[in-house]
């Protein structure tokens, strides 16, 4: 579902729904449990679902399992509606995320802000460009929680 720089801007100022990260009985994640999930949110009038968002449990997934919950999400909106994935960790693993969620079907990315507690300005813009490259360019909004980091 490839938007208009305008569509995306009004989707983005739609709802949003951060997914959580479903979790089967031995501890590994279990996408297929946001079926009814994200079928009662769209019902409900979310906009764009977000997967990997920060109250989604994002941190506490490894990069291999925030990709399969990308591609997964995915799969599941069919294109129904845009998809927002959340991005972040050291700059290697938040390139491979970027990637593949652009790859599954993402619109947009949320980037998390940098784990590292003292980075500088000149090396957040450093990060979120080079997510923006392994995206292919796709529209990102920055989630960032430290004021220390400023805009």
């Amino acid at each position: 579902m490839a938007l208009s720089k305008t569509e995306l801007r009004d989707v983005l100022s739609g709802i949003s729904g951060i997914l959580v990260t479903p979790y089967d009985s031995e501890g590994e994640v279990a996408p297929e449990k946001l079926v009814p999930v994200i079928d009662r949110a769209l019902a409900a009038g979310v906009h764009f679902p977000v997967v990997n968002g920060n109250t989604g449990e994002f941190y506490a997934l490894t990069t291999d399992e925030a990709i399969t919950m990308a591609k997964s999400v995915a799969e599941m909106l069919d294109g129904r509606v845009p998809m927002l994935a959340g991005i972040g960790r050291g700059v290697r693993d938040a390139c491979a995320l970027a990637k593949a969620s652009a790859e599954a079907g993402a619109e947009a990315l949320m980037i998390h802000q940098p784990p590292d507690p003292f980075v500088a300005p000149r090396g957040v813009v450093d990060y979120i460009k080079q997510i923006a490259d392994a995206s292919g360019g796709l529209p990102m909004m920055l989630y960032l929680r430290n004021d220390a980091i400023g805009t």
